[in-house]
């Protein structure tokens, strides 16, 4: 049986900060991993970039300050790409929709490209961020949403799974960025647990290549460094499974039909 892994976000990043170890691990194993991504991270700007030039005049290397506005969307795509490399995962597709905007108006339109993506790569399992977004951010709720939909109405994949976080794991700093910073999961409510540990250099190097994000990323490694190797996630919906707990990995049970 040739393993197909579908895994779904709301904004680069998402994949290399929430369950990088994980798809790393499964990759490394042959497991062929597709990532949709439903944004593009649009919110920001960069400006004020540096630039080597060589004068034609003196011959001589000099530096200029050019003033220059950079969408970050461009940059948080190819960090993307850049990160999903370093996974191991195989395809990504943007969904074109704007960073913040996922909402009751558009998410038809969303579950409708999810249904389609997992109609043509029919993936034995699915994966997303749990109801509550992890973080609460309304983008992720709302990708979990129509994931949730989308496995519902095709007959395919035989898992979804909700990546979360275990409640000791909580990042107790973003209470003062977020309105609302869910608590977590307690450990007997988590069905599945994937150690990732042996693939530690690659969840920092996937991490790393969010340079645009980098205040994120150190604040987020100094945390996790701490705790053990190890992704959550819960069963959400199976079909043609019987599953037993707690699992310890995302394709037990599974056999070609």
């Amino acid at each position: 049986m040739h393993k197909k892994l579908l895994a779904v976000f709301a904004h680069p990043d998402d994949e290399a900060f929430g369950p990088a170890g994980a798809l790393v691990k499964y990759a490394s194993e042959g497991v062929e991993i597709h990532l949709l991504c439903a944004t593009r991270g649009e919110a920001g700007q960069w400006h004020e970039k540096k630039f080597k030039v060589q004068s034609s005049k003196f011959k001589v290397k000099e530096e200029i300050k050019i003033e220059e506005t950079v969408k970050l969307e461009h940059v948080r795509e190819k960090e993307l790409i850049n990160s999903a490399k370093v996974l191991g995962v195989a395809k990504v597709e943007f969904l074109d929709f704007i960073d913040g905007t996922l909402c009751n108006a558009n998410y038809h339109q969303l579950a409708d490209k999810i249904t389609k993506k997992i109609n043509s790569f029919k993936p034995q399992v699915v994966l997303t961020i749990e109801r509550l977004g992890v973080s609460g951010h309304l983008d992720h709720i709302a990708v979990s949403l129509t994931t949730t939909f989308a496995f519902l109405h095709t007959d395919i994949p035989k898992k979804l799974y909700y990546h979360c976080l275990a409640r000791e794991n909580r990042d107790t700093e973003l209470d003062k960025y977020f309105i609302y910073f869910p608590e977590g999961y307690d450990q007997k409510d988590i069905t599945t647990r994937i150690d990732w540990g042996e693939y530690w250099d690659k969840k920092v190097e996937a991490m790393k290549k969010h340079k645009s994000q980098t205040h994120d990323v150190e604040r987020i490694l100094k945390r996790i460094v701490k705790q053990k190797k190890v992704d959550h996630f819960i069963l959400q919906h199976f079909r043609r499974v019987n599953p037993e707990f707690p699992e310890t990995d995302l394709f037990a049970g599974i056999y070609p039909d």
